[in-house]
């Protein structure tokens, strides 16, 4: 008898750390854009503050979103095949038209909301300072009705970022982790977290000088959202981890530590959501949250994407991936996060909320 034995190297993971971080930003910005259109129908009890925090969370990560994109197609110039070869039965395809014109929403729509801050500074003293003024295009008024209609359309085309971002990796049949509708849907609950993170990341950038305090109705989108999209995530990673049928997830030391991670932070996130009418009052409450819905969003993706393709399709072993110093990992990562606070840091500061800010009608304090 002759005993033949068929070895598989390792494979290198397909999708790097750059999808993780696309899926990561792009996500948070979808979610900020729905939010951002709730707070605009409550605009009499929320904050104007508030709602520039959502509505540069919501354009800044639709800028950052698609260059690390870009990084993962391993070559920027890659991106123009999508446009002269369209595969409308591509969800890869169809993403690449509904990118950029969410993205242009996102910006069209924080840049309206924003015309009056940023007009502001025409009175300033400083000569620079007047100069950003000229950001404004022009001395004309866009109409609340108007800008209603532009954060609507922003929220209907980020709900077909959700979709077509779900559906390019749920549609690959060789990983079953993926393959599935918990996979999608957890990707987008979760993505409420890291858009709550995000702005609140963005309300402790503003200036303190002219910022109020949260508002009843600000804590409580704060806190009802980051309860419900955390408390259905986590009943999504049971359902998600038991659909592998090559080994039980639960029973792998490796996976067990990796499902414990994801469930701890939705549990704490939801444990400081609760919290959050107390935790408001002081910034280490705010940072505390900010800080604890920014990894969740972060290891949630991380496990269902990266670490899902370290398990072998056609083989046993231990493929464990090993994170980089250079581009494709860790000096990427650092560099795509200095990116979006760098351009938090630069908007927060041309951002004139004094003015502003002393029109909006503000609900009373509870």
């Amino acid at each position: 008898m002759n005993i033949t034995e068929i070895l598989i190297p390792a494979q290198e993971v397909a999708w790097l750390p750059w999808a993780v971080q696309y899926f990561f930003y792009i996500g948070a910005s979808y979610a900020a854009a729905i939010l951002f259109l709730v707070a605009l129908f409550f605009s009499r009890q929320t904050t104007h503050h508030f709602r520039v925090a959502l509505a540069l969370t919501m354009a800044i990560g639709a800028i950052v979103g698609p260059l690390a994109l870009t990084g993962d197609l391993h070559q920027p110039g890659r991106a123009w095949h999508f446009y002269f070869h369209v595969t409308p039965w591509s969800w890869m395809s169809l993403g690449s038209f509904f990118l950029p014109l969410f993205s242009g929403l996102s910006v069209l729509t924080a840049w309206l909301y924003l015309r009056r801050d940023i007009a502001a500074w025409q009175f300033s003293e400083s000569p620079w300072l007047r100069k950003v003024a000229l950001l404004t295009l022009g001395q004309w008024q866009s109409t609340p009705k108007q800008l209603l209609m532009a954060a609507s359309l922003t929220a209907l085309s980020g709900l077909s970022i959700a979709i077509y971002t779900g559906a390019e990796i749920s549609v690959i049949a060789s990983r079953p982790l993926w393959h599935q509708p918990a996979s999608a849907l957890l990707w987008f609950t979760s993505a409420f977290v890291g858009a709550i993170g995000f702005t609140l990341l963005t309300w402790t950038l503003l200036p303190n000088a002219t910022k109020p305090a949260l508002s009843c109705a600000d804590r409580n989108i704060i806190q009802r959202t980051s309860v419900i999209a955390a408390t259905l995530a986590l009943v999504l990673v049971p359902i998600w981890a038991s659909n592998n049928p090559s080994f039980s997830l639960f029973a792998d030391p490796v996976w067990l530590i990796n499902l414990t991670l994801m469930a701890a932070s939705l549990l704490v996130c939801i444990g400081l959501a609760l919290l959050f009418g107390v935790l408001a009052t002081r910034e280490f409450g705010v940072i505390a949250m900010l800080v604890c819905s920014l990894l969740c969003a972060w290891i949630i993706r991380w496990v269902t994407i990266l670490e899902v393709q370290t398990i072998a399709r056609f083989d046993v072993g231990d493929f464990a991936y090993q994170l980089p110093a250079g581009s494709a990992g860790w000096l990427g990562i650092i560099g795509i996060f200095g990116l979006w606070l760098a351009l938090a840091l630069i908007a927060s500061e041309l951002i004139n909320t004094k003015a502003t800010a002393a029109r909006q009608p503000q609900a009373p304090q509870q």
